[in-house]
């Protein structure tokens, strides 16, 4: 089956929250990523379906078994680690082949030989099975901790940051390979990331968490353009959202316009559907978020404010400027091909249908406020 419950989990070490009332529904088959920066309670959540932790308080189930008190060989459930976890003085054949030789299992060497060598043709390992780890770059290291996981066919799949140590071309790779395997596995799989590009190419669904609270689950597409906070919009982006305090004030024919705090240059229009949603929840004062590329450079005569360039980065494909207006600083993403002067002045808007209103007291988005 491959389905995994989380009903009001809470893991506690000693005094510390590691996650607290945690309610999730993991599909069958499907490709869980959760999202969230260094002790959020990600790797948590992970050993707490693994078996290496117990629940302090709440149930899960794993394919509909409430599976608190099951050790880990009761589950059908494989993990690999940030680390890779490899035994140094074996060999890849033997490293992948561990698994299946425990007593337990009574598994014929001619059907575990067999197993192996699939699965290390399927990760493209299959020349290597005669190395030890020391031998093996880090791609291929990480290659044989995911042979090792898979060999015993689990109905789910754990992966731990399993591409953090691995190099940007071989990164990009091995996602494309994991969403390949994981499809043609037909294998729940819950995998575990503080890196959004990450997450979002990977997830049918994403999860971000946060001091071991579950903040947004939702498709990747969702989680990016409507955010529920201003957590999950700054952390799901680069560079990150700006956000910002104004106050909604009347504009040129009473509609509505956002009066940008410390900057009384930038004001910024709203659509119709945002004039509404102001007028209902903001009681005169909104949090006002954007990404980078949202802001437009444009001809004078169309800008709603202007600053200038103090930091310009250009990298092959897109540039990162920071814009300073009247002291504030924001983020812009350009075109690869543009080049700007430090003190060089820009004219910028920002469309309406790009604004995201946040809650200024609860920070949540407007559109999601009760």
């Amino acid at each position: 089956m491959g389905t995994v419950v989380f009903d009001n989990v809470t893991k506690m070490y000693g005094d510390t929250v590691g996650i607290q009332g945690l309610s999730l529904e993991i599909k069958e088959e499907e490709f869980f990523v959760l999202v969230g920066p260094s002790g959020a309670g990600k790797t948590t959540t992970l050993k707490t379906v693994a078996g290496l932790l117990t629940p302090s308080e709440g149930r899960l189930y794993i394919d509909g078994k409430l599976s608190n008190l099951l050790k880990p060989d009761e589950r059908n459930v494989s993990m690999t680690f940030e680390s890779y976890a490899l035994y140094p003085h074996f060999t890849v054949y033997e490293n992948i082949a561990n698994p299946l030789r425990s007593p337990k299992f009574g598994i014929p060497v001619d059907k575990i030989d067999a197993e192996v060598r699939r699965i290390s043709r399927l990760l493209e390992i299959d020349h290597l099975l005669d190395r030890r780890p020391g031998e093996l770059s880090g791609g291929q290291k990480q290659r044989v901790s995911l042979g090792r996981a898979m060999v015993r066919r689990p109905s789910v799949f754990l992966l731990d940051e399993p591409l953090s140590h691995v190099d940007a071309k071989v990164r990009h790779r091995m996602r494309v390979e994991l969403n390949h395997l994981q499809r043609e596995l037909n294998t729940t799989t819950i995998y575990v990331t503080h890196d959004y590009v990450e997450g979002l190419s990977l997830g049918d669904r994403v999860g971000v968490i946060n001091n071991g609270q579950l903040v947004q689950v939702d498709t990747p597409r969702t989680i990016y353009h409507s955010p529920i906070n201003e957590f999950v919009g700054q952390h799901v982006g680069f560079p990150e959202m700006d956000i910002v305090g104004a106050d909604v004030v009347n504009g040129q024919g009473k509609n509505l316009q956002l009066a940008v705090d410390n900057v009384p240059s930038m004001r910024l229009s709203v659509s119709k559907e945002q004039r509404e949603l102001l007028r209902a929840k903001s009681n005169g004062r909104i949090r006002v978020g954007f990404r980078p590329q949202s802001v437009q450079i444009v001809p004078e005569r169309e800008a709603q404010f202007k600053g200038t360039v103090y930091a310009f980065n250009p990298f092959v494909t897109y540039g990162v400027l920071i814009l300073e207006v009247e002291g504030t600083q924001f983020n812009l993403l350009t075109e690869a091909y543009k080049h700007f002067e430090v003190g060089e002045t820009l004219a910028c808007r920002i469309a309406p249908e790009d604004l995201y209103l946040f809650d200024e007291q609860s920070s949540i988005n407007l559109t999601y406020l009760e």
